[in-house]
């Protein structure tokens, strides 16, 4: 009997050194992660990445030879997602060797890579041209719904192919015909559907493929709920959140994206079944997260998370126990261990990781989950105090833009009382209408300020806004029917405007003619806007200027949404820095449409417009796509809150002061500089006595007529 006591005796005692050991490790990974590690750990890990570029532009990986352009475009994402810009020497580096490989690769991971890093650096017409042949190979390397690795190659000829429409048979049934898993994984298949659904954002139709992963992800999702690496294999936790960005990705197709608002798609995919089963397939698995987990793994559930707004799982925090993962993984030479694909990848995918990178560009504008309740909670305790980090020091770099406050504009009309609008915007871009008074706190000049008024676009009340629509008549509007895609999109953009809005209509040719001006009369505006027929050349900063002076005299919401279709080529009255001066001045935004290609517009211009007046430059290739732009554009003005302070400092002093709102749920601050016309006291100051008059002036000025018996 003595022999297995002592066996039992060993095992309890190896069994106690085990927990000693271990037990460091275990209460490292509980720690909350803070602003220093994580910035500190970025900063390392990009570092590393760059180290690692060879003197062409590439990025290679001992056990991926195969695959640089993979390497090439994933760590060139991860430098840009973590702060590289494009004009950065690696990133100018990377997309000339990506470039210059893309025709001789047949690698499905490869060639999507390709696509996301092509997207994220924008593009011109040369671009939209790579990313549209290049999507064009991916789509036509799937079979039903499916990838495996190799696609089509490419060639010289490749690049000079037009773009197209994708030609795929529309998938009626799950059935396979004997065709199931040994050419296809699910792997292959989710970076196949992030390189199509990118590319849908620059041009290339991606509906009828996404279609047939929509088919195939439904017919192979397991009993659990999850899926595997093929189809009839154990769900993995990797492949489960392919899967369910699957069906996320492919519920805002273009077919459906015509049909439905961005709430309605949501709406409808959290009443899927299928996607609701998905859903708590991953938040189980999130749970079991360790310092085991494949780095590829943790990826994953980033991509899915943040491209869904999913702030947590149902209660759970996925970011803060990946993060603390990979914080304690990462080696002291920056980088993160070889881990399934080999370091150089996995430094990548922890890098995007920890920024919160969301690959699947643009998914949060078609498709708003919104929050969600019981087992599925997606945001309950997110807003929460105690998330990540929060009981010990702020939140970190790369928690802290979770909200956003964007100040849109100023009206000192009504000084001392300083109106100003702004947005709040979620982690996505999605924008926040449930904030109230008490959510901010305002400071002018540094000292706070008492909000005597509030206005949010989550009170139920219209929020209604004085616009004027700046549309081009030039005669190259005759092109395309880019007049008749306007003339669509002013009606789109009038049956989304905020209740009660105001709105005026200026057109420019070779003349500035005013068609409208302001009505909340809906069919009046649209009335003249159809009658408009192309002539002249084109004069756009005088009709930006013409609509600036018919706001200075408004009260309220203000903003100028401003189309051409060319270089301003006439103007006579304005330039462009008078125009951005006179905009700063009245504080309001300038939000500025080009139409066409780069060639046709002075791009350069209308971004430095709309940035310089704190409004937005929205791109459109085609006049098919000004019904969406003007769509967000209605979206974007009845979102914004608008409150009004008074100022502690009544006296117009000629000064320039600081204005800053705080959102208490966020380090983001929203800021804006507002310039009180007045008297600028001398250097040596102003006199004592001065002063008191000026003082006695001002209160004069505030007491009722009626106090003083008039």
């Amino acid at each position: 009997m003595s022999a297995p006591r002592r066996t039992t005796a060993s095992r309890f005692l190896a069994l106690a050194m085990e927990v000693l050991v271990l037990a460091p490790a275990l209460h490292a990974a509980q720690a909350p992660v803070t602003n220093h590690e994580v910035a500190r750990a970025i900063e390392r890990g990009a570092a590393w990445l760059r180290e690692g570029q060879s003197a062409g532009g590439t990025w290679t990986e001992p056990s991926q030879a195969h695959h640089v352009l993979g390497m090439t475009s994933l760590a060139g994402l991860a430098l840009l997602e973590n702060g590289a810009s494009i004009e950065d020497p690696a990133i100018d580096r990377a997309r000339a060797a990506a470039r210059t490989l893309e025709d001789e690769v047949d690698q499905t991971y490869d060639l999507s890579l390709a696509v996301l890093l092509e997207a994220r650096l924008g593009h011109g017409s040369e671009g939209a041209d790579r990313i549209a042949t290049l999507a064009s190979r991916i789509e036509a390397g799937g079979h039903e719904g499916i990838w495996h690795y190799n696609l089509p190659r490419g060639g010289p000829d490749s690049r000079q192919r037009p773009r197209r429409k994708p030609r795929v048979d529309r998938v009626e049934s799950p059935a396979r015909d004997g065709w199931i898993g040994t050419d296809g994984d699910h792997s292959n298949t989710q970076f196949a559907l992030l390189g199509l659904w990118a590319a849908g954002r620059h041009g290339f139709d991606p509906d009828p493929a996404l279609e047939s992963i929509d088919v195939h992800f439904r017919s192979a999702q397991a009993n659990d709920g999850g899926w595997g690496y093929r189809e009839g294999t154990p769900a993995t936790p990797a492949m489960t959140c392919a899967g369910l960005l699957a069906l996320a990705i492919t519920a805002a197709r273009p077919s459906l994206a015509e049909h439905q608002t961005a709430r309605a798609r949501g709406q409808a995919l959290m009443a899927d079944p299928a996607f609701r089963r998905a859903l708590a397939a991953v938040g189980r698995d999130a749970r079991q997260a360790s310092v085991n987990s494949d780095i590829y793994y943790l990826w994953s559930l980033e991509r899915v998370c943040v491209a869904l707004g999913l702030r947590d799982l149902d209660g759970f925090d996925w970011y803060a126990q990946g993060a603390r993962i990979l914080l304690d993984r990462q080696e002291s030479d920056g980088g993160w261990p070889h881990d399934r694909w080999g370091r150089m990848p996995s430094t990548a995918l922890a890098l995007l990781f920890l920024r919160k990178a969301n690959l699947a560009f643009e998914l949060d504008r078609v498709l708003r989950v919104g929050p969600v309740k019981g087992a599925l909670a997606a945001s309950a305790v997110a807003d929460q105090p105690g998330g990540v980090g929060e009981s010990q020091e702020p939140r970190t770099a790369a928690l802290a833009d979770d909200v956003q406050v964007v100040v849109t504009g100023a009206s000192d009309q009504h000084f001392p009382r300083i109106a100003v609008q702004f947005e709040v915007k979620g982690p996505n871009g999605e924008y926040r209408l449930d904030a109230n008074r008490d959510d901010f706190r305002v400071t002018e000049d540094g000292r706070s300020v008492k909000v005597v008024d509030f206005q949010s676009p989550g009170q139920g009340r219209s929020l209604a806004t004085t616009v004027v629509l700046v549309v081009d008549r030039s005669l190259s509007m005759e092109n395309e029917d880019r007049i008749g895609g306007l003339k669509r999109a002013v009606a789109t953009f009038l049956d989304r405007a905020p209740e009660g809005s105001r709105i005026a209509v200026v057109a420019f040719g070779s003349e500035v003619r005013t068609l409208c001006r302001f009505t909340s009369d809906r069919r009046e505006v649209q009335a003249v806007v159809d009658q408009i027929e192309p002539a002249g050349s084109t004069r756009f900063h005088d009709a930006v200027a013409v609509a600036l002076g018919m706001l200075e005299g408004e009260q309220g919401r203000r903003s100028v949404l401003a189309l051409t279709d060319g270089e301003d080529t006439s103007s006579e009255d304005a330039t462009l820095a008078d125009v951005i001066a006179r905009a700063r001045r009245l504080g309001l935004p300038v939000h500025t449409l080009g139409l066409g290609s780069e060639d046709e517009i002075e791009t350069g211009d209308l971004e430095r417009l709309a940035k310089s007046t704190r409004g937005q430059y929205y791109p459109a290739q085609r006049s098919s796509d000004l019904g969406k732009i003007y769509e967000q554009l209605a979206e974007r003005i009845g979102s914004s809150y608008t409150l009004v302070y008074e100022s502690d400092r009544p006296i117009p002093d000629g000064t320039l002061r600081p204005v800053r709102i705080a959102y208490r749920r966020s380090r983001s601050v929203g800021q804006i500089a507002v310039f009180i016309p007045g008297m600028v006291a001398p250097v040596a100051g102003w006199s004592p006595l001065f002063l008191f008059l000026v003082v006695v002036l001002v209160f004069v000025g505030r007491i009722p007529r009626r106090a003083r018996g008039t």
